[in-house]
């Protein structure tokens, strides 16, 4: 008897893969990107197709993340080769520079490993701020938040770039807009918000979005900005 069950269930458990099996398979989504978005950064093809292989996503965005530290906390000697640009004194801490491979690095890492958002945070900060290359960042972040779109230091690092240093703050505006109807966004983001919108022309989105700050909080600090800023909209006919 239990020979003749033991066959049953074997036909059933394959008759339940023939027929379902190809569904399941069809259906599954990897939360990681695919594997044609990790670019070869020097000669790595080789040791990323060795991490992929093993499933070793994380500990390859990890180590890369050390050789991105590494490569940007080095000094760019030929910088320093100029009469008039002395090399800096041991332990001064540089920042500034060309750099030319950090966007590459950093894209490399998020291509393991989408949720790694220091690394992100870290390489578009540095992007924008320190290498005066705002454009860059906001392609790294934007990119980013394809994976992790409810991470609001992303939209943060994004809003403070297009008010300060984005040439296109109305773009920077427009990434971020669709984040401000999720009802656990930040209200500091909408704040953010309605000043890059501000600052782009936008004047009917930054005074809705103000309008909305009035319902998102009871923070006696976001209420009062918000009410002054559109007054002062209204008062100078911008909506």
């Amino acid at each position: 008897m239990k020979k003749y069950l033991y066959l049953i269930f074997t036909a059933v458990a394959f008759s339940a893969l023939v027929f379902y099996g190809p569904w399941v398979f069809k259906s599954y989504s990897s939360p990681f990107p695919p594997a044609n978005l990790i670019q070869e950064v020097g000669a790595s093809a080789g040791e990323d197709a060795l991490a992929l292989s093993l499933g070793l996503r994380r500990l390859a965005a990890d180590i890369w993340f050390v050789r991105m530290m590494q490569y940007y906390g080095t000094p760019e000697l030929d910088r320093f080769n100029a009469v008039d640009e002395p090399f800096p004194e041991e332990g001064v801490h540089l920042g500034g520079g060309r750099y030319p491979q950090l966007l590459r690095f950093a894209r490399h890492i998020l291509a393991f490993d989408p949720y790694f958002s220091n690394a992100g945070l870290y390489a578009g900060a540095s992007l924008a701020f320190n290498l005066s290359r705002p454009e860059e960042a906001v392609s790294l972040v934007s990119g980013a938040l394809i994976y992790a779109p409810k991470e609001w230091k992303y939209v943060t690092l994004l809003a403070a770039i297009g008010y300060s240093k984005a040439k296109n703050p109305a773009k920077v505006a427009q990434l971020i807009a669709p984040l401000l109807a999720e009802p656990d966004c930040p209200v500091m983001i909408r704040q953010l918000a309605a000043f890059l919108n501000k600052k782009a022309g936008n004047y009917t989105a930054a005074y809705a979005i103000y309008k909305s700050i009035l319902h998102a909080t009871r923070d006696p600090f976001y209420i009062e900005n918000a009410e002054k800023e559109m007054e002062k909209l209204e008062r100078d006919k911008k909506v």
